[in-house]
């Protein structure tokens, strides 16, 4: 698949965002504002860059979060995230290269209410597609 999109991080799961960046910080990540909370995602989020590549801490807010289960499970480093222009069309190439959606399209407030899907190939891979810029309308 040549794939339609730009990278823009790594997903990294963690309990606490503040702890976890007293571990990045001495590799030199700075973040990027402040983390933001996500109830539709069941997440706090926080971006860092610095050095490459940029990482998204990712803090579940309750047991329900997709992420809970990711640390009951030893998981940390989890997705690789793309953002695109063509958002359904990147869908729709990425599941005939034999990806699937994980769960539906939702908007994000990281991302100022744009859509996002993750997507997982067979192998285990799992991929965040982020829509670029707000679907029409005023």
């Amino acid at each position: 698949m040549n794939f339609p999109g730009t990278f823009h991080h790594v997903g990294v799961a963690c309990r606490s965002i503040e702890d976890e960046t007293a571990s990045i910080a001495p590799l030199g990540y700075i973040a990027e504002g402040s983390a933001t909370e996500d109830p539709i995602q069941k997440v706090r989020v926080q971006f860092f860059s610095g050095v490459s590549p940029r990482i998204e801490l990712i803090e579940p807010t309750s047991q329900e979060s997709p992420v809970f289960g990711l640390l009951k499970r030893g998981t940390k480093f989890y997705h690789l995230a793309y953002v695109v222009d063509d958002f359904d069309g990147a869908v729709g190439a990425a599941e005939s290269n034999g990806f699937r959606a994980v769960g539906p399209a939702a908007p994000a407030v990281a991302f100022g209410m744009r859509r996002i899907i993750f997507m997982m190939a067979k192998s285990g891979m799992l991929i965040e597609l982020i829509e670029a810029a707000s679907r029409g309308g005023p």
